[in-house]
């Protein structure tokens, strides 16, 4: 998704959920470029990276890196994120009101 476009559906996301203190979260799987053990990125073999690359090119997709996901989650007027990096590419992102 474009930046704005994630802006907005998270803006829409905060709406709908409670108050941290009620336990109000935003759960997001997704790529943290730059995240991560540094062994992570070594397990995920080069084919599967030119096939990632291929998706991302086809639906227009963005990677982005820590501050870029920081940016978008303030500007939705989220107060909080923890990125948890798991033992492929993927990261749990937790998005807080």
């Amino acid at each position: 998704w474009k930046d704005e476009d994630c802006i907005k559906i998270l803006r829409r996301c905060k709406e709908a959920i409670p108050s941290r203190d009620a336990g109000g979260k935003v759960i997001i799987i997704e790529t943290v470029v730059g995240s991560g053990s540094p062994g992570a990125q070594q397990i995920f073999s080069k084919e599967a990276q030119v096939l990632m690359d291929v998706f991302m090119m086809y639906i227009d997709g963005i990677e982005r890196e820590e501050h870029e996901w920081s940016k978008i989650f303030f500007e939705a007027g989220f107060s909080d994120y923890k990125i948890t990096p798991t033992n492929g590419v993927l990261s749990v992102i937790e998005v807080y009101p």
